[in-house]
This record gives structure tokens, sequence and C-alpha cells, in this order.
């Protein structure tokens, strides 16, 4: 019984060309689109929108509900935002307008950030960001030679910023298993009954804890180490082309 609602965190790189870019170009794009989006007149905007919304509905199992919902959620902090003009009022039609503008705003934040999400290896941003910590550190390397102590996970800290974002569709995932599990077994998740919502997220909270230790006896078994080696990956012109890409929208933004 699948459930065709797209894990909004998953790795999808499909067919997408997207995939085969640099993880730093992408976030560097990635930056310069959500600052341009949140700050651009409505013509860039539109434009800028567009674009996001054509390479995601390329993206596999971009469910429309999953949209749909984001799009309400825009809608109604967009709508808080400008409905209410602080003067007494509840009301005023006036800024329905801006509040219109400032929801495309957020989805098209959104958009961008799905895109980055669904054709992005997290492990690749850890890697970088291990590696510059070590450039770091490289310095100072030589004063503690006398510690040979394991540093731990702490040293590693692009190794756990990848489990702390791979915990998100994990744990999308387990609930999406416990809810096909339940409706398997004629249990249907309701708001209206608090008990069973409360069964229901019990077995979520379990399911995560399960997944975590896991993780950790996986990396435990295969002889994880902080001073494991890493395999970086270089830029090609097409990254290069993507971070002048980012940088001309920045220049745009600022005229």
């Amino acid at each position: 019984m699948a459930n065709r609602l797209a894990n909004p965190f998953a790795f999808e790189p499909g067919k997408s060309a997207l995939a085969a870019l640099h993880p730093l170009a992408k976030l560097g794009f990635l930056l310069a689109a959500t600052s341009v989006a949140m700050q651009s007149h409505v013509g860039v905007l539109l434009g800028l929108f567009t674009v996001g919304f054509l390479f995601l509905i390329r993206v596999p199992r971009v469910a429309g509900g999953a949209l749909f919902s984001i799009l309400v959620l825009v809608a109604f902090a967009a709508l808080v935002r400008g409905a209410l003009p602080g003067d007494g009022r509840l009301f005023d039609a006036a800024t329905l307008p801006d509040s219109g503008v400032y929801a495309l705003r957020l989805f098209t934040v959104y958009v961008y950030s799905r895109l980055f999400y669904a054709t992005t290896r997290v492990s690749e941003i850890g890697d970088w960001m291990t590696a510059g910590i070590r450039a770091i550190h490289r310095p100072f390397r030589g004063r503690a030679k006398a510690k040979k102590s394991e540093p731990g996970i702490l040293g590693d800290p692009g190794m756990l910023f990848s489990l702390v974002l791979l915990f998100l569709p994990r744990i999308f995932d387990t609930y999406q298993r416990i809810r096909e599990a339940g409706e398997v077994r004629g249990i249907m998740l309701s708001g209206r009954n608090l008990r069973r919502s409360l069964v229901m997220l019990e077995q979520l909270i379990v399911g995560s804890m399960v997944q975590a230790w896991r993780t950790a006896v996986a990396m435990e078994v295969r002889g994880y180490s902080p001073r494991r080696s890493i395999r970086l990956s270089a830029f090609a012109g097409r990254d290069w082309g993507l971070l002048g890409l980012a940088t001309a929208l920045l220049f745009l933004k600022m005229i």
C-alpha cells in the first residue's frame, strides 16, 4: 500500500542534470536564489519561480499533495503577516497583494530548497565541511602531537552534520511505514482520536530510536573513525558556470 506523498527530504536525482553538479556550486546558487527571491521585485521573482518550478516537476515523485500542503502553509503565513495592519483593525484588503507576493517568495524558497535536497547527497556537503575544518586546524596540528587519542565524532563535523540531516528523511520514512502498517490492520490515523494518535506518536519515537541505534551499530561495525579518509570531487566547467550565475543573481539584486 504505497503512499504517493513524496518524502520532501529524500535524495531522488533521477534523470535530473542537477545531480551531476558540484554540491558546493549548488549550495552557492541556493543561497543566491533564496536571497534574491526574498528581496527582488515581482518580475525577477516570477522568472526565478518559473525556472525553479520547471526543474522541480522533473524530479521523481513530486506529489501534488505535498506541493499543495506547502502552498497552503506559505499562503497562511503570508496572510497572517499582511492582513494585520497593526492599527487595531483585524483585516485590510489593501494588504492582500503584498501578502500574495510574500507567499510567492516563500514558495520560491521552498522550490529551490527542495531541488537542492533532492539532487544533492548530504554526505557530499558533510565531506566538504570536514575537509574545511581539517584545513583550518592543519597549522595547529603540530602543537597537538602529544594528544594521540581519538578525537570523537565532534572531530568530524561533516559526519555529524550528515547524520543530523539524514534524520529528517529517515523519520519521514518511519512515519510512512507505521502509517501503512496501521492501515493494513484497519487503524486509520485521525485527529479525532487522540488515543490512537498518541499510540502512533509513540511508535514513531520508538522507531526513530531504533533507527538511530542501528546507524550507530553500522558505523561501529564498519570501523568508523573521525580520521577517515575523504575523497572530494573537483569543480568542472558547468560548476563554475553555476557559480557565475549565482553571482549574477546577487548583482541583479543590488541594482
